[in-house]
């Protein structure tokens, strides 16, 4: 799918062109899930989003001082790299777990992300993904990693409705993009 679609949308190919084939093919995924490869780039301002207006899948809320409506693909795809890839050490993951740590930072957060993680492999939880937590991680299978992300992702969106019942308009969806997700995860384990 990748190949292809950077052959049919060279835009998108030279917004990427700067970074990492992993990051490319991650990024490509998440503009897939939050409709940033539309025309608009996805724009969108729904009532039970506590995100409020959203860009590429960049958010008001993540990004208070950025101009969202105004923003350019380059511009998104900068923000992804570093404030969510570079935290969570993507180039440094392997196949798989790098799509879903990174769906994971931008679903919720990067601390977020990183604790479950280092509560997943058995580790300090102090939300910085740093030597130990890399160390640990090549000692499981990528699949296991992968499972035990996508189990923990799908018990804390049943946490946040738990405890919110005004989000659960959006339990199916934060569903289906975990789905979604893991598969891909899952793919990459295989190809990666």
């Amino acid at each position: 799918m990748q190949h292809s679609y950077f052959k049919q949308h060279p835009e998108v190919k030279d917004a990427l062109a700067p970074y990492s084939y992993a990051f490319s093919l991650c990024m490509l995924e998440i503009l897939h899930l939050e409709g940033g490869l539309r025309d608009d780039g996805g724009i969108n301002d729904i009532a039970s989003d506590r995100g409020g207006l959203t860009k590429f899948g960049i958010s008001q809320r993540a990004f208070p001082n950025t101009d969202i409506a105004s923003l350019t693909l380059e511009q998104a795809i900068r923000l992804y790299h570093l404030h969510y890839w570079r935290p969570i050490h993507g180039d440094e993951l392997a196949p798989g777990i790098n799509l879903m740590m990174l769906d994971a930072a931008v679903q919720h957060g990067v601390a977020s992300a990183a604790k479950m993680l280092q509560r997943k492999l058995g580790t300090k939880a102090d939300g910085i993904i740093g030597p130990n937590t890399l160390r640990e991680l090549i000692t499981l299978p990528s699949s296991t990693v992968i499972a035990r992300l996508s189990i923990g992702r799908a018990r804390k969106y049943a946490r946040i409705c738990a405890n919110d019942p005004s989000q659960k308009p959006n339990l199916e969806g934060w569903y289906n993009r975990l789905e979604h997700v893991t598969e891909r995860s899952f793919s990459g384990v295989s190809h990666g």
